[in-house]
């Protein structure tokens, strides 16, 4: 049988570099991305030494390889006792998956179950899963947001070189007024609006705005627009949030439109 050095490098890295990040996101542990892929490095770089090495010198290889990952990640503290022990314990469930799989899949087990004999590698097969995991975590996340706040999407027409239909939430918390005029904000992109606004900023056109936010006050571009939503039809500054936003609408409305709304 051939062992594909590859094979056995991207399965390692892959595996370890999920169960540290597991560990820590169970422990509420704050890490960086690249010390989470440094601790799945350093793990597979000790899985390939220990085809060199056996006896009592295999096991001490590993038990510094966890401790090595463990470090890399979570550092040395008091969490790093319970962030090995849960390592480990994922590292044993995960196991026990994998065996389920090379039996599903009617894998060869050789050398002790040291490799194994598959067509298609395994970290294929984690990645695919985790793939189908994300998919179906956002997915419902989605739907939840979307449940809660469907009640207040209303309908939309904004009108700068052109007239486009989007979709708005009326949140009676945006009370922010500059000049007499509601402050409306652009929360997912439509149309050209972000080039529209690059295009005004250039020409002068735009006017700065002060937004007060829980970070403090920050200042953004607003533009000139007529919007027309809950039955009124009012002339607004619209602007895009200081922070990116991740939203089903596409404009937050001014609480002077859902004191319009029927």
């Amino acid at each position: 049988m051939n062992v594909y050095i590859e094979y056995v490098v991207l399965d390692n890295f892959v595996l370890d570099t999920l169960l540290l990040w597991a560990a820590a996101k169970t422990l509420h542990l704050p890490f960086a991305k690249w010390r989470i892929a440094l601790g799945g490095a350093v793990g597979t770089m000790a899985a390939v030494a220990s085809v060199w090495v056996d006896g009592v010198w295999l096991y001490l290889l590993k038990a510094a390889c966890l401790l090595a990952m463990c470090a890399t990640v979570a550092g040395v503290g008091r969490k790093l006792f319970w962030y090995i022990l849960l390592t480990v314990a994922y590292t044993f469930g995960a196991g026990g998956a994998i065996v389920g799989l090379f039996y599903l899949l009617k894998a060869d087990f050789v050398q002790g179950g040291a490799f194994y004999n598959m067509q298609v590698p395994l970290f294929v097969y984690v990645l695919g899963a985790v793939a189908v995991g994300f998919v179906c975590y956002s997915t419902g996340v989605y739907l939840r947001q979307a449940r809660r706040i469907a009640p207040h999407i209303v309908a939309v027409v904004v009108t700068l070189h052109k007239s486009y239909k989007v979709s708005g939430f009326c949140d009676s918390g945006n009370t922010v007024v500059h000049n007499g005029l509601p402050v409306c904000f652009v929360t997912k992109r439509f149309g050209g609006f972000a080039d529209y606004l690059a295009q005004q900023t250039l020409a002068h056109n735009t006017v700065q705005l002060s937004v007060d936010t829980v970070a403090g006050s920050v200042n953004v571009q607003a533009v000139h627009a007529t919007l027309s939503a809950c039955g009124l039809t009012k002339e607004v500054l619209l602007a895009l949030p200081a922070a990116k936003c991740a939203t089903i609408y596409n404009v937050l409305l001014s609480s002077e439109f859902c004191g319009g709304q029927p």
